[in-house]
């Protein structure tokens, strides 16, 4: 018999289903999922958990990709990449939900929700019995979740390089890229917090990435030093409107 399916693809849906507030929670959670389970991944599966990241920041950890674009993505049959995120459902790095359009009440591409990281322990029943679950605000499907601990806080350069993995494996353009934005926010550090400089220099590189897709670019730790030149005199001069020049009209 063929299970109904509850969910309709729409913004409200991908909403309900997002288990990270911000970028930075859910590449952590995607960094702690690798490294766990580095001795089980495939090469592509690592490669599919990466893309799906990558599609999931408008609804965070939410992705609507279809197994055909997944599929034609990284070069894999839509058959492997079935079988792929089967596994990565298996591994508790994802879960997939079925969806239906509006329109015509047909199904549709599922949508693929990251699941937060949920660190191994080697624990007794009776601990287990006495943890207290940790539930989610923006999650209304309650009887799904889990209890999952505190994610491993990263570094602020292993933030940077997780998220520019999910774009490119070239470690040397990443470490560039990061003494670049280093050099920028030398004399920043003790005016601006360093969770809103980091922000700025994630989101820099997110738009130089992003650029290359679209167009021929030379240089990307040129092209990604100028966004972040950009930003941050935004950032500047936003903050002196704010803070200094309303003060004195």
């Amino acid at each position: 018999m063929k299970k109904t399916i509850e969910f309709f693809a729409c913004p409200e849906t991908y909403k309900k289903l997002q288990l990270f507030s911000t970028c930075e929670e859910l590449d952590a959670s995607i960094y702690n999922h690798l490294k766990d389970e580095n001795n089980r991944l495939t090469k592509t599966m690592i490669e599919v958990l990466k893309l799906i990241g990558r599609y999931s920041l408008k609804y965070m950890g939410v992705s609507f990709l279809s197994k055909n674009k997944i599929g034609e993505l990284t070069g894999k049959s839509r058959r492997t990449v079935i079988r792929v995120c089967q596994k990565l459902e298996e591994f508790g790095m994802i879960r997939q939900y079925a969806l239906k359009r509006k329109s015509d009440n047909q199904q549709t591409s599922n949508a693929i929700v990251i699941l937060p990281h949920q660190q191994k322990q080697n624990v007794t029943q009776e601990r287990l019995q006495i943890v207290t679950p940790i539930s989610h605000p923006s999650l209304s499907i309650k009887t799904e979740l889990k209890t999952y601990p505190e994610i491993e806080p990263l570094s602020p350069f292993q933030t940077f390089q997780h998220m520019c993995h999910c774009f490119i494996e070239d470690q040397k353009l990443i470490s560039r890229m990061y003494g670049i934005y280093q050099a920028h926010i030398v004399h920043l550090k003790d005016i601006y917090i360093e969770k809103t400089l980091l922000s700025i220099g994630i989101e820099a590189a997110k738009i130089a990435f992003q650029a290359v897709k679209r167009k021929k670019i030379r240089s990307i730790s040129g092209y990604f030093n100028g966004v972040l030149n950009q930003l941050l005199d935004r950032l500047y001069f936003e903050d002196m409107e704010e803070n200094y020049w309303c003060c004195n009209d």
